[in-house]
């Protein structure tokens, strides 16, 4: 039975290497592009921004719960411990990148959702649905993200302003 912790401890490790860094990217990502355009604000309504709290808590709590059951684990030396609490944390955190990569961004020039960078004079074909969703066609692809935690009314005008 430890050979299956230790091999199931390694693979939600290198899940976990592999979204954290997504994570990670992501937020460089976003820190590059303000640094480069100036001023962007996030397109959170108020829901989103209570939401993206709650999710940063809970992230911060599910490392705080991964780093108790280590010393745990490790002071009954099994692990079972060590399996459970990267199993939490690595879900937590497949939940959260996944959420994170729906922020807009929005800037003077560009609009930023998650790591892709769309230049507002290039969309085409733009629809905000009533299914919570945009799509639009940027560069002959057709993109789609949900707008469940986005300020819609702050994105319309945004896009009409530089359309």
């Amino acid at each position: 039975m430890d050979q299956f912790y230790t091999i199931s401890l390694f693979l939600l490790l290198l899940v976990l290497i592999y979204f954290t860094y997504q994570i990670v990217n992501l937020l460089v990502t976003m820190l590059k592009q303000r640094k480069i355009e100036g001023a962007m604000e996030f397109c959170l309504s108020s829901t989103g921004r209570y939401a993206y709290i709650g999710m940063i808590a809970g992230y911060i709590v599910a490392w705080a719960i991964f780093i108790w059951t280590c010393i745990v684990g490790w002071q009954l030396d099994s692990l079972q411990w060590l399996n459970n609490g990267l199993s939490v944390l690595t879900i937590y955190t497949v939940i959260f990148s996944m959420q994170l990569a729906n922020v807009v961004v929005l800037g003077k020039k560009h609009m930023l959702i998650g790591r892709l960078l769309v230049d507002y004079r290039k969309m085409k074909k733009i629809d905000l649905n009533s299914k919570r969703e945009m799509t639009f066609v940027y560069a002959q692809k057709s993109f789609r993200f949900s707008t469940r935690f986005v300020d819609i009314k702050k994105l319309r005008e945004a896009i009409a302003r530089k359309a």
